[in-house]
């Protein structure tokens, strides 16, 4: 009988609401150690932000339509980020996760990576009954809805040296009155949605957590092992 290969292992880390500033630092920490270090740990962050535009290296902030009086009204803060894309919108209510992983290690090129995050999210939905499909040369996942196509998950991932940071936002219970302050991911042809609207309900985004982290599981063909914030950090700082 053939054994059956074991699962390589990605480590978890699960916030509520983590401060976005704060999460550009703990990613460039996690880079900087990947990139040393061949062999350190793979990850996957699950979490929410506070509400923030993200302008991408192909963006501008002309890609935003809101006053900063409007802005600072709607406690929105604006950044500028090392990540594919143009502008984007993060908030409470959105499912964000952030992908650091070595794709030598794991044998996958960087159009497989993309491939395999729309694919999670993709499986993810379809637990809900929600149909999500790819545009071609639109990256993220989209749906049919009251006969238009809608674009419910962005895909923001930088992947420099083969080494995976930023990954992917999916529109859960978010605020989509914040969307109309930008021009999202710089397109005008299309509106994004949330899965709030698309089911008529709002969800436990907890339980978004645990069907988006099976879904990983199973596309990437890793084993998830859940740390805390207070393990990634000590993780970090060993042999520093």
């Amino acid at each position: 009988m053939q054994k059956q290969k074991t699962m390589r292992k990605c480590y978890l880390v699960e916030y509520n609401l983590l401060e976005y500033r704060y999460s550009l630092d703990l990613q460039k920490r996690i880079r900087s150690k990947k990139e040393d270090n061949s062999e350190f740990a793979n990850f996957l962050l699950v979490l929410q932000h506070n509400p923030i535009f993200t302008i991408g290296k192909k963006g501008s902030r002309e890609d935003i339509l809101a006053t900063n009086e409007i802005l600072e009204e709607e406690e929105i803060d604006i950044i500028e980020v090392r990540r594919g894309g143009e502008v984007t919108y993060h908030g409470p209510g959105q499912l964000v996760g952030y992908f650091h992983l070595n794709l030598i290690k794991l044998n996958m090129s960087v159009d497989q990576f993309v491939w395999s995050m729309e694919e999670t999210l993709i499986e993810l939905l379809k637990e809900y009954k929600i149909e999500g499909w790819r545009k071609e040369g639109y990256p993220g996942v989209w749906v049919d809805f009251q006969g238009r196509k809608w674009k419910l998950a962005a895909i923001g991932a930088r992947a420099s040296k083969r080494i995976t940071s930023h990954g992917l936002a999916l529109n859960v219970n978010t605020n989509m009155d914040h969307f109309r302050l930008i021009i999202p991911c710089g397109i005008t042809e299309y509106e994004p949605i949330s899965m709030e609207q698309v089911l008529g309900k709002s969800l436990d985004i907890k339980e978004i957590y645990e069907k988006f982290e099976r879904s990983f599981e199973k596309t990437f063909n890793l084993k998830l092992e859940k740390i805390t914030e207070n393990q990634l950090e000590e993780m970090i700082k060993r042999d520093d």
